[in-house]
């Protein structure tokens, strides 16, 4: 369809928004975007961000999308790359419904893109079928904006993910290309994605929490190539990563949070929100 017909659908569905205005805005998202993106991907962009749905929303039959040129409100989106991270799936019980959920990091050349799998395709997870490192394809997913209007894309029952070939795997970028060295951290980097080699084990201890329920923490020294640092561990997480963690474990941690330590340095924190991942040595 032509950017004036796109133009037209959008006034029809919101009369009060003038050519003028919408032209106005696409001058606007070009200068934003560089000129990289066609003006009917545009204006899709500002239909999405009016609240309208228009039928040229969709990238059927146009093949895999880069990550980076995704927006919300896109229906029948393919995207593929490499699974950066790989969280435990979840139930809720809503009044309405209930089910499962599970989301997941996917790495491409255009950035690193949340993925919420839901109800089966959360047991794919929980089955142990989708990891961290695997080259995937995702096909007929939609996309939404998260709380914090970030982009993601979701995969429901008529979604498809397929694994990809050893050979296709070369594809798309190497999980370290999304981490950040521990020498460019400092106390106020928040969350972080880092990958190194575990240098020591430095013990486990318990302790009591407000509530008087228990908890228990485990801290080791951890390496890469710029840096080291110590990470600290909590609770569930501390069972998850203790039967497999020794000396020169090379693990990845993705969403793991930078505090601030009384002597002015800083420490690496992992929780429940933290993805964690074992790599294979070099």
């Amino acid at each position: 369809m032509t950017t004036q017909a796109l133009m037209d659908e959008i006034q029809s569905k919101n009369p009060q928004i003038s050519q003028a205005q919408l032209l106005e805005q696409l001058d606007v998202e070009r200068a934003k975007t560089g000129g990289l993106l066609e003006d009917e991907t545009l204006l899709k962009l500002i239909a999405a961000k009016l609240g309208i749905e228009v039928k040229q929303n969709s990238y059927e039959n146009s093949g895999i999308i880069s990550t980076g040129k995704l927006f919300s409100g896109l229906y029948d989106v393919c995207v593929a790359g490499r699974l950066v991270a790989v969280f435990p799936a979840k139930s809720f019980q809503g009044q309405e419904k209930s089910g499962k959920f599970a989301t997941l990091m996917l790495g491409d050349d255009g950035g690193l893109l949340r993925v919420v799998l839901w109800n089966e395709k959360a047991e794919l997870v929980e089955r142990g079928e989708l990891k961290a490192g695997q080259a995937v394809r995702f096909l007929h997913g939609y996309t939404r904006d998260d709380r914090g209007g970030k982009t993601e894309l979701h995969l429901g029952d008529k979604s498809l993910i397929e694994l990809q070939p050893p050979e296709k795997s070369q594809q798309y970028p190497p999980i370290e290309k999304f981490t950040s060295k521990i020498a460019a951290l400092s106390a106020n980097s928040g969350s972080v994605h880092i990958s190194g080699t575990v240098k020591a084990v430095l013990g486990k201890t318990g302790f009591t929490k407000s509530d008087d329920t228990t908890g228990v923490v485990l801290r080791f020294a951890f390496r890469d190539d710029s840096a080291e640092a110590v990470v600290v561990v909590w609770n569930e997480k501390v069972e998850e990563l203790e039967r497999l963690l020794r000396e020169s474990t090379n693990l990845v941690l993705v969403n793991a949070r930078v505090k601030e330590v009384k002597d002015g340095g800083f420490e690496v924190h992992v929780d429940s929100n933290t993805s964690l991942s074992i790599q294979a040595s070099a």
